[in-house]
């Protein structure tokens, strides 16, 4: 626990000292929670179409405790950089239904402070996951900006611990529409 209490000083931190961006990260993953001390990276280009322009983010993950996963998020856009990360729980573990759901919270910084929470529904269909859900964050900016998005993507399991994957950013709202984005990338799981 107290290692999870570092984790999110640290995080708070970093947030309040960066200079960042315009940019979202979406998802980017289905609503499964890594297992307990198991991580992964994750390489993630984003086409940011209502701006046209392009971000890269790198991501890693932990498995913090069963159910329970750490995200952090670092993005490179021009000259600016994106920095965020949230937790992730499974709200369904125990069930015997074939729909994953998972809530995340978390935090971000473009130059002013964030925050994410969203719902994540996601399915197997092997060797692919599919997943959806909605993504509501609020920057703090002169006005405090309300983004809702519908990310919708999917995840190909490749037999080497390697996810390749495709979401988009649906905006739901007229606040979102600056983050309405096309990302792929990979996934990599380190144990």
């Amino acid at each position: 626990m107290k290692s999870l209490f570092k984790i999110t000083a640290t995080l708070f931190c970093a947030l309040f000292l960066m200079n960042t961006a315009q940019a979202q990260d979406g998802f980017f993953s289905n609503a499964k929670t890594l297992e307990k001390g198991s991580g992964a990276i994750g390489l993630q280009p984003v086409f940011l179409t209502a701006q046209d322009d392009f971000m890269f983010i790198l991501r890693g993950a932990y498995g913090i405790q069963h159910g329970v996963t750490g995200h952090l998020k670092l993005g490179v856009f021009e000259d600016e950089t994106y920095f965020g990360g949230h937790f992730e729980t499974a709200l369904n573990r125990h069930s015997e239904s074939d729909v994953d759901v998972a809530a995340l919270a978390g935090l971000y910084t473009y130059n002013d402070l964030g925050l994410k929470f969203g719902l994540n529904l996601s399915t197997d269909i092997e060797p692919v996951s599919i997943y959806t859900g909605v993504n509501y964050q609020p920057l703090f900016a002169s006005e405090t900006i309300h983004s809702i998005t519908i990310p919708v993507g999917f995840d190909i399991h490749l037999n080497n611990g390697v996810d390749l994957m495709l979401e988009g950013a649906i905006p739901a709202n007229d606040d979102a529409e600056y983050l309405e984005a096309i990302t792929f990338g990979a996934r990599i799981y380190l144990n």
